[in-house]
Parts: structure tokens; C-alpha cells; sequence
């Protein structure tokens, strides 16, 4: 078995989490992702495991870290990135929709370090959850995605308490491209015009990329870090300086 470090990441699959995966693998991490879909072979990179399994059913991920462990020895690092935002105002939102967005940000956040926190206590590694910049400047229309993340950065810092000396900090992106937007409801063509109207409010000139979150992430989870724990790090080319 080898000795090459390993690395989970929810949501995997597509956007900021396979941005994350490449970057760690690049990094000589054996990289595994746990997400509902497998990645598209598009020609892009694809995670050397998959595993498939909705990060709100605790049960599944229990039984995916328990595989994890039997076959590759070790989980040295947690990302987990997986994620889910509808539009729509709190009154006028399917229950089901509000649900949904607290399950997957929040609990399958929640669900996934109970999963394998016994791992990374063994390897003494670390974590790495998602939040986003809406957590801390709402957006019209995105209370429980805002709710969602909220309570992702106060279980960050709680945790980073409760399992140390496993690191474990956040990172909170503003808007970055990757049409989670899109895929919650919001129409292509408004999309755009968000991404072009925002760029020019970002002090940095520009919206984020998967990339850019993936860079954080990997520094969070290296030796550089190693006396940085329950911190919430802003990627987000300057948008918290103008409230965004």
C-alpha cells in the first residue's frame, strides 16, 4: 500500500471541488472524491477514485470512509466542497428547496468530517470546508444558502476545537464561475450579465476562479499552515473590502 498522502473531496466531480482534486493530485496526493455524479470525461483531469454517494446521507458516508480506509490505508486531508443553492425569496421557496440547501452546505459538511475524522486523527491532518462570501454579506433571494453557510464557518471554528490537533479551517469565495447559479435556477443570459457586473466591483477587476479556490485550499492543507486553525479565509479578490 502506499504511502502517498491521501485526500478526500465531496463534491469532486465538477467546479471548485475538481479544481481542488487536480491541484492535490498535482501535489502527490492520492486523490478520492465522493460526490452524487461521476466526473465528466470531457477531456479535463477525473479523479483517480470515485465514489458516489449524497453527502446528506450520513449512513452512505460512513460506509464510503470505512471503503476509503480499507483500501488506501490513510485519509491525511478533508475538502469537503460539495454544495447546493436555490433562488428564491424565503416566502416563496418549496420547503423542499430550503431543506435541501441546509442539507447538503450544512449537514453533509457535518456528515463528512464525523465520517472521517477517526482517519485523520490517526494521520494528524486536516480539513478544509467551504463556506461563501454570502455567509457574511447576504444576497437578495439566498437566505438559506446564506443560513447554510453561516453555519458552516461557526462548526468550522467549534471543530477545529473538538478534534485538534487536526487543522481545521474554511475558506469563504465570493462569486466564482462555475454556474452553481445556473444549475440553482438563476437564467444563463442573467448569469453573465452577474459575472460582468460584478468583475468590475471586485477591487481585483474580476470574479473568481475554481482555481483560484483550489490554490487556498492547498496552502490550508500544507506544512505552511501548520499553526493556522479555526480560521475563515476570504477568496475573494478583494470583495469583502466593498461588502460584496
Amino acid at each position: 500500500m502506499s504511502d502517498a498522502p491521501v485526500a478526500v473531496v465531496t463534491g469532486g466531480s465538477a467546479g471548485i471541488g475538481r479544481a481542488v482534486g487536480e491541484r492535490l493530485d498535482r501535489r502527490g496526493y492520492r486523490v478520492v472524491s465522493i460526490a452524487r455524479h461521476r466526473a465528466d470525461a470531457d477531456g479535463g483531469w477525473t479523479p483517480p477514485v470515485e465514489h458516489q454517494a449524497d453527502v446528506a446521507d450520513a449512513d452512505a458516508l460512513a460506509r464510503v470512509a470505512e471503503q476509503v480506509q480499507a483500501e488506501l490505508g490513510r485519509v491525511d486531508a478533508l475538502v469537503t466542497c460539495a454544495g447546493a443553492v436555490t433562488r428564491g425569496a424565503l416566502a416563496e421557496a418549496p420547503v423542499a428547496d430550503l431543506t435541501r440547501q441546509v442539507e447538503v452546505n450544512l449537514l453533509g459538511t457535518m456528515n463528512a468530517c464525523r465520517a472521517f475524522t477517526p482517519a485523520l486523527r490517526v494521520a494528524r491532518g486536516a480539513v478544509v470546508t467551504l463556506s461563501s462570501s454570502i455567509a457574511a454579506n447576504p444576497q437578495p433571494s439566498a437566505s438559506a444558502y446564506a443560513a447554510a453557510k453561516g453555519g458552516v464557518e461557526a462548526f468550522t471554528r467549534a471543530l477545529a476545537l473538538e478534534i485538534a490537533p487536526v487543522r481545521v479551517n474554511a475558506v469563504r469565495p465570493s462569486l466564482v464561475d462555475t454556474g452553481i447559479w445556473v444549475t440553482g435556477g438563476m437564467a444563463a443570459e442573467d448569469y453573465s450579465a452577474l459575472l460582468e457586473r460584478r468583475a468590475a466591483e471586485y477591487p481585483l477587476g474580476r470574479v473568481g476562479n475554481p482555481e483560484d479556490v483550489a490554490a487556498a485550499v492547498a496552502f490550508l492543507l500544507s506544512a505552511e499552515a501548520a499553526w493556522i486553525t479555526g480560521v475563515v479565509l476570504p477568496v475573494d479578490g478583494g470583495a469583502n473590502l466593498v461588502g460584496r
